[in-house]
């Protein structure tokens, strides 16, 4: 159940000329923390258009009045806490409304009437009058694919077609959240984007961090913004080091299986942002020493440019935040060590059979042992060396 300082009010439900709602919410900002990012190929708003035609256009604008949300927040909240700061910046930087559903659809209108968007070449219908739904039909031809190019007739019903709107006049984050995950309800949202909009530290801190090492993420995986997969990589990887092997003097270290349940676990507790701090700067310097330690070959193919195992930065990742030293020739000895280790037969009998390289492909509690006893005595082998230099 959540428990709102600010009950969120919906003011207005409207039907809106597609025009004027570009008129009307001219100044709108989709934010990391309630959107998924923009998605739609060239085949899905080929299809929009076409249902635009044919006045079939469904689904709900979803708008914040971020000004009257304000007002109430004022309220209700201190200039230094997260709410308060994060509506008065909006504002600040002219922002007017927050889309919560809609934001391809909105982008696409845009596209479409400011001749950014190419129209396919061919053949379409259209309804020319609402009222007796009567069909007519136009050609689209190569050089002349922009809307401005379209019969006058097919711009203007096009541009009063009509879209649902609802609109709210307050709300705070802890109901930003409950609208998005609501609106969403329907929708297979993935638990990294559920977890993405929560109102706690540690999603700003993702988001933050994800933006710092994008270059990084890029090299690891193909579209990291997709289903947010690369914050779920820097909540895996932050996991890892924070709850996946938490050592014990004089006694074994505890493990922790690294899962939904324990990810989710993670956003529910205080964020320690000292600790999280560590984990970012080391892997901004895991940034730092890609390109070189792609060239060579040792995180990666030069030629394909491609970083050869997540886990394999996740484990340099762990060995930084567990004293291993900074130098660039101190992590390529130990991810050499690590590479050595990951080739080798060895099977540990007490750990169903698991080698190196079955522990790097799962994150259960085996995984996390086994690591722990591959990638501790690296970082002693590789810092004595170094201290003896």
């Amino acid at each position: 159940m959540v428990n709102f300082r600010i009950s969120p009010i919906k003011s207005t439900f409207d039907l809106i000329d597609s025009q004027y709602l570009l008129h009307k919410y001219l100044k709108v900002v989709a934010p990391d923390r309630c959107q998924r990012p923009l998605c739609w190929n060239t085949p899905t708003k080929a299809k929009y258009f076409k249902s635009l035609l044919m006045n079939r256009v469904e689904g709900t604008f979803i708008f914040i009045d971020i000004e009257s949300a304000f007002i109430a927040i004022k309220r209700e909240y201190q200039s230094n806490e997260k709410t308060y700061k994060f509506f008065e910046d909006l504002l600040q930087n002219g922002y007017q409304y927050i889309v919560i559903d809609g934001n391809n659809r909105y982008h696409f209108l845009e596209e479409l009437f400011t001749d950014n968007w190419l129209i396919p070449q061919g053949e379409y219908q259209y309804i020319s009058d609402v009222s007796t739904g009567r069909i007519e039909t136009f050609q689209v031809v190569n050089r002349q694919r922009k809307f401005s190019n379209l019969p006058n007739r097919v711009q203007k019903s096009i541009k009063s077609r009509k879209s649902p709107v609802s609109e709210y006049s307050q709300l705070d984050l802890a109901g930003l959240a409950d609208v998005f995950t609501n609106v969403n309800s329907g929708v297979a949202l993935n638990r990294q984007e559920l977890r993405n909009v929560m109102d706690v530290d540690y999603a700003d801190l993702v988001r933050d961090l994800e933006r710092d090492v994008m270059p990084l993420l890029h090299d690891l995986m193909d579209k990291p913004k997709l289903g947010l997969r690369g914050q779920e990589f820097i909540v895996d990887s932050t996991c890892f080091v924070l709850n996946g092997i938490i050592p014990k003097p004089d006694a074994e270290s505890v493990y922790t299986a690294i899962n939904q349940a324990t990810k989710d676990q993670l956003y529910s507790s205080k964020a320690d942002s000292e600790e999280f701090s560590l984990i970012g700067s080391n892997l901004k310097l895991i940034q730092e020493y890609l390109p070189r330690m792609i060239d060579d070959e040792i995180l990666g193919n030069k030629s394909s440019r491609k970083i050869k195992r997540n886990s394999a930065v996740q484990n340099l990742l762990w060995m930084l935040c567990n004293g291993l030293d900074k130098s660039y020739d101190s992590c390529v000895n130990a991810m050499k060590l690590a590479e050595e280790q990951y080739s080798s037969s060895l099977r540990y009998d007490d750990m169903d059979e698991k080698s190196f390289r079955d522990s790097c492909e799962g994150m259960n509690k085996e995984c996390m042992r086994i690591r722990e006893i591959t990638l501790k005595p690296i970082i002693e082998e590789v810092n004595s060396s170094y201290a003896t230099v």
